[in-house]
């Protein structure tokens, strides 16, 4: 069993910490979420506010994480209380990753239903594909998803699963089940050999997809709609706050910003690594990912001739339909749901982390299995109600499936989370959490921690590129997080 940062553990090797990085950023955010939130909010305009987005707020705020947790080297919460006290100041700043710690639990509480519907579809397509090969030998191969259903019962199939609570449940169970194992075996124990097997598949899945979506779907369309980028959509997207808000929201929910996870993978860098360069290999290979998942999904969509603004349903919904009207579809559509899985695992084993390590530190042991398995029974029981917020009250048959549970809103009253039930009322809280603590982590790192303190820790090896940094993470994020979190709270909700 491994023990905590504070106890010496760091990553093996750059490449291990790199591949953890970066597997805790890719996730269902890039695959299921980038898409979808591109498609609604124009595309390629979206892209641009997106990677501009990244550059000037999410890269300056992810070295901030990073070097808050390897100065610490202690968890999220313990490295701002230790840096704090080391330049004279408040522990109270540690509100900052308490506000990323507690979001982190919050996201995977929901997070892993969502994860346990991709595992629904790898089963559900896997099981339709053994099927078809064994009536028709090599040439199932060919055939697409859901071979020799109807395109209608395609189409219910997320309708069939959410009004299946059980069914939910259990996946959502096997999910946490795995995820918990995997960081209950430590940092070098688990998470290293996790993310050392599952990314470099995850990376040769992705450019499989890439490559089928450009010969079988319509490339030229989903170039266009992803990249294509006109000037009167950029003066729309200015004019219209709520795409900037949302390239921003995205861009946290991507890298994982806010949530103190870098500052708690930080906590296992060596000195010796190159902190600002791996946040830019981080920072530059999950934006690829996601415009790169785009580009596989939009040609596909786009040759069938379905919505490309589908919302958050496009995954489970869309693409399924895409992939049962095209040749091989059964195939590529099993990659498509097993690469969103490995994906999903990645990030997840990172979001337990964080408060895994926590307790952990509190424990003055080596308590991490016991800290994993009570966390992940905790958000198990909160997952089994996000699962059952989601069954719809109305069944495929208009049988009444009115519960609590699924007419339940919490904070219905405010205009922020009208209509929002629990799973959804979780997602939007978050998406004000993250950017929260985003806010506080460029405030500390820019005006409490001095200068002399950020430039060793962070090792800039160009006094210019530092200065760059200190000039964005005191002025540029601060103002540019406030506005969109002000945009988002009070005038969003009103004009809406």
């Amino acid at each position: 069993m491994q023990g905590t940062a504070g106890e010496g553990v760091k990553w093996s090797s750059r490449a291990a910490f790199i591949l953890a990085a970066i597997g805790s950023a890719v996730g269902l955010g890039n695959l299921w979420r980038f898409p979808y939130v591109a498609g609604e909010n124009g595309g390629g305009a979206f892209v641009v506010f997106y990677v501009i987005c990244v550059v000037l707020i999410g890269l300056p705020v992810l070295v901030a994480e990073l070097f808050i947790g390897r100065r610490g080297g202690l968890s999220a919460v313990g490295s701002v209380v230790k840096i704090a006290k080391a330049e004279g100041r408040s522990t109270l700043w540690s509100l900052q990753s308490w506000f990323g710690m507690i979001g982190s639990f919050i996201i995977l509480t929901f997070y892993s239903v969502i994860a346990g519907w991709v595992l629904a579809y790898v089963v559900m397509i896997g099981g339709d594909l053994v099927s078809a090969i064994a009536s028709d030998g090599l040439g199932g191969l060919k055939a697409g998803a859901f071979a020799g259903q109807t395109k209608a019962e395609v189409s219910a199939k997320l309708t069939d699963l959410l009004s299946d609570p059980a069914r939910m449940i259990i996946y959502h169970g096997i999910f946490m089940v795995g995820t918990v194992a995997i960081v209950a075996r430590g940092v070098k124990g688990g998470i290293e050999q996790a993310v050392t097997i599952l990314m470099p598949a995850f990376f040769v899945l992705l450019l499989v997809l890439f490559g089928f979506a450009l010969v079988e779907g319509d490339a030229p369309k989903g170039v266009d709609f992803l990249l294509g980028v006109r000037l009167d959509d950029l003066w729309a997207g200015v004019k219209n706050g709520s795409v900037i808000s949302a390239a921003l929201g995205q861009a946290f929910f991507s890298i994982g910003l806010g949530s103190a996870l870098m500052a708690t993978y930080g906590a296992y860098m060596t000195s010796e690594q190159n902190l600002p360069k791996a946040a830019g290999v981080i920072a530059l290979t999950d934006t690829a990912v996601g415009v790169i998942a785009g580009l596989a999904i939009f040609p596909i969509v786009f040759a069938m001739g379905l919505d490309a603004g589908g919302g958050p349903t496009l995954m489970f919904q869309t693409l399924p339909l895409a992939f049962y009207g095209m040749p091989g579809g059964g195939v590529f559509g099993l990659l498509f749901f097993l690469l969103a899985f490995f994906a999903a695992i990645t990030s997840s084993i990172a979001l337990l982390e964080t408060s895994t390590k926590w307790v952990d530190e509190q424990s003055k042991g080596d308590h991490r299995f016991k800290a994993a398995a009570i966390i992940g029974l905790v958000i198990f029981a909160i997952g089994i109600v996000n699962a059952l917020s989601q069954v719809p009250t109305v069944g495929a048959n208009g049988e009444d499936q009115t519960t609590f549970w699924n007419t339940w809103q919490p904070l219905g009253g405010m205009a922020l989370f009208e209509g929002m039930v629990l799973l959804d009322f979780l997602s939007a809280t978050t998406d004000i959490i993250l950017p929260v603590a985003g806010f506080i982590t460029a405030v500390f790192a820019g005006w409490i921690v001095s200068t002399s303190t950020a430039r060793e820790a962070i090792g800039f090896k160009s006094e210019v590129w530092f200065q760059r940094w200190r000039f964005l993470i005191r002025y540029v994020c601060p103002t540019g997080i406030f506005i969109v979190i002000v945009y988002s709270i009070i005038i969003a909700p009103m004009i809406g």
